[in-house]
């Protein structure tokens, strides 16, 4: 039976939005269903007869089987605090278990967590731990896990320090490492377009892995310079090990304080190659997706706005 109603949990949030117009384009007659916390910040979506929101809260098991009550998927469009993504996920799991629903795609869009230890990178922990209760015996819905690596929305900005727009000192790129460390991702808009197909694809189950390019901070330099006309100057800061060692540190001295070393984290896991995609890639299940790659995607926005794409990336809907 083809998918008629699909639930979005966190329909609110960038990705959500995203993935709600891309299903709205490949059916046009798909009944959604979403939930949020505060329905007023759901007043940029169209007004159209086959989109319902609730407003709940995520801890409600009542609620929640309110909301996925008639789904055939939901997705988790769920992001914040541990408790969020683990508790908040395995009730909503657990609602779709109690209504019928076939099949669950996980709040996850990352690297391959799986290859990380419990602890090495502990906001991957929430995503092992949802992975792993969608695994347990007897589970009759069906979990989804969507491997994507980095949003390149996220590389241009602020958060991993890499691009320097400039500011006298002209534009620079820095790196740990060689500078041949690879980045891999994808756009937000082509997560979104691979997240519509997978749900309506009651054959995918599991982990999906979708790319749109993988290349070094030194291959995104040379990129950067053939669209802009302008040479990044590479800057160095360190060996993986000093990049870690940096990390392991600040995490050690303010545990509490995420944001003085989770962007390391990430680089560290990324950088010494432990989280890549698997290389079998789900692309070719949707041909008529086609990924931007990161020159594209550099071909598609003027260099003053890379910085602010991250915060705007589903602004327009």
């Amino acid at each position: 039976m083809p998918v008629t109603t699909v639930g979005i949990a966190g329909i609110t949030g960038r990705l959500a939005r995203l993935i709600t117009h891309h299903l709205l384009a490949l059916s046009p007659t798909l009944t959604i269903k979403g939930y949020c916390r505060d329905l007023s910040t759901a007043t940029s979506y169209p007004t159209l007869k086959n989109i319902t929101i609730t407003q709940g809260d995520p801890y409600d098991p009542t609620a929640l089987r309110h909301f996925v009550s008639g789904c055939d998927v939901v997705i988790c469009g769920f992001f914040g605090d541990p408790r969020l993504m683990t508790e908040g996920q395995k009730l909503l799991i657990e609602a779709c278990e109690a209504e019928g629903v076939k099949r669950y795609v996980a709040g996850d869009w990352t690297l391959d967590y799986d290859k990380l230890q419990y602890g090495e990178h502990p906001q991957k922990d929430c995503q092992k731990r949802v992975k792993e209760f969608l695994q347990e015996d007897g589970r009759k819905v069906k979990g989804v896990h969507m491997l994507i690596g980095i949003f390149y929305e996220t590389f241009w900005s602020d958060y991993f320090g890499v691009f320097r727009p400039g500011e006298g000192e002209g534009v620079v790129m820095r790196y740990w490492g060689t500078g041949e460390e690879v980045w891999e991702g994808l756009s937000y808009d082509d997560a979104a377009r691979y997240s519509a197909n997978v749900a309506l694809d009651e054959e995918a189950v599991g982990v999906v892995t979708f790319l749109g390019d993988r290349k070094s901070t030194k291959q995104l330099a040379a990129e950067f310079e053939e669209v802009y006309g302008v040479a990044p100057r590479l800057d160095c800061l360190g060996t993986v090990e000093e990049l870690q060692t940096k990390m392991e540190t600040t995490r050690e001295k303010e545990p509490q304080n995420i944001f003085a070393w989770l962007a390391d984290n990430y680089q560290t896991y990324i950088m010494n190659g432990q989280t890549y995609v698997p290389t079998k890639l789900d692309n070719g299940r949707y041909p008529d997706v086609k990924p931007l790659t990161f020159k594209e995607f550099l071909q598609n926005h003027k260099v003053e706005e890379l910085n602010g794409l991250y915060t705007k990336a589903a602004a327009d809907l």
